[in-house]
């Protein structure tokens, strides 16, 4: 006889001899909600060695890991390969909201792990997969749960715009030359001077964003790459400029977002709660260098050279004190000679 079919004749899931597993989850990596897992786990663990008819399977637990969807959940995955493959008969949890905010993957994985003969009880809500109602009261209460998550995703995108409309600087505090108090940015003389530089560079168009890496951490023991010196380079805080909604999230359920085209982004000056770093006149003066050879890669392996079919390449010269730029057939760097001219 199978558990569900026990269940149906009046006998209790106590009395019953199966293996049992638990799943526990918080979303933060915080002190209160590392508590809040211990008490979960120990609670779980508990009830099923305190049943002398039940037998305990390791179970599993996902630390920091939001509700909102089940891909980045490991071990929530791995307990439902787990499950599909009868290594327990079992899971207890501790509720719907626990388990996933997601209505649909509510349904899904609970009905999956049924058609194999395992159960899940969500203990709070007193509903039990084995018994024929727990489908109506799992919808039910998944759709809840997957409600409060919309409006918690609203009321962060309400503060944000909030935030937005009274000037207050958003994003994390970690921000290179600055020191973040209250909403607002002052200037970390330090930190400051290692921006300047990295402007300074920049502007004289001889360097790359690799090569000024390179000078940065030798100079300062850094670890910075070509990635993080052109998101340096092109920060609108360090001319004191407040730049915003720059992404906007399409779907609150998997936490997706798009990326805001520029002529729509939030842009103004704000020196009072963004002091500069550097000058606006710098600072528009790097951002044209990097547009400019932005505008030169579009011709990146495009431009072939019918003698040797090989593609072009973007070398650089100085006459003058002054720096010119010009595509040339490859074969240059083999020590080749090319009858076909260069390209400023």
């Amino acid at each position: 006889m199978d558990i569900k079919e026990a269940l149906s004749k009046g006998e209790n899931i106590y009395n019953l001899n199966i293996k049992v597993t638990y799943y526990a989850r918080v979303s933060t990596d915080n002190e209160t909600q590392t508590t809040s897992i211990t008490n979960q786990v120990d609670y779980f663990i508990n009830l099923i060695k305190n049943n002398p008819n039940w037998t305990l399977v390791n179970g599993y637990i996902d630390e920091g890991i939001s509700g909102k969807s089940t891909i980045k959940r490991e071990n929530f995955l791995k307990m439902i390969n787990d499950g599909l493959n009868k290594k327990f008969d079992l899971i207890l949890t501790k509720s719907v909201s626990r388990f996933a905010r997601n209505t649909i993957d509510s349904i899904k994985y609970t009905n999956d792990l049924l058609y194999k003969g395992v159960g899940v009880y969500f203990i709070n809500d007193n509903i039990n997969t084995f018994f024929s109602d727990s489908e109506f009261r799992l919808t039910l209460m998944a759709s809840i749960a997957q409600d409060e998550l919309r409006k918690l995703s609203e009321s962060v995108k309400f503060g944000l715009n909030q935030s937005i409309k009274h000037g207050i600087v958003l994003g994390n505090n970690n921000i290179l030359g600055y020191t973040k108090n209250k909403g607002k940015l002052a200037i970390n003389k330090k930190e400051a001077q290692i921006v300047k530089e990295i402007f300074n560079l920049f502007i004289t168009n001889n360097y790359t964003y690799i090569s000024i890496a390179r000078l940065i951490n030798k100079k300062y023991n850094k670890t910075f790459d070509s990635t993080s010196i052109k998101r340096i380079l092109t920060n609108y805080k360090y001319k004191g400029f407040y730049c915003g909604k720059k992404t906007q999230t399409i779907d609150y359920k998997s936490n997706k977002r798009k990326n805001i085209p520029k002529d729509k982004w939030i842009i103004y000056k704000d020196t009072t709660k963004i002091k500069p770093i550097v000058s606006e006149e710098i600072w528009n003066k790097a951002n044209l260098i990097i547009e400019n050879r932005s505008n030169k890669n579009i011709y990146k392996d495009r431009i072939i050279c019918s003698i040797h079919n090989k593609p072009y390449i973007n070398k650089k010269k100085k006459y003058k004190n002054k720096s010119y730029s010009y595509w040339v057939c490859s074969t240059i760097k083999t020590g080749q000679k090319c009858p076909n001219p260069t390209i400023n």
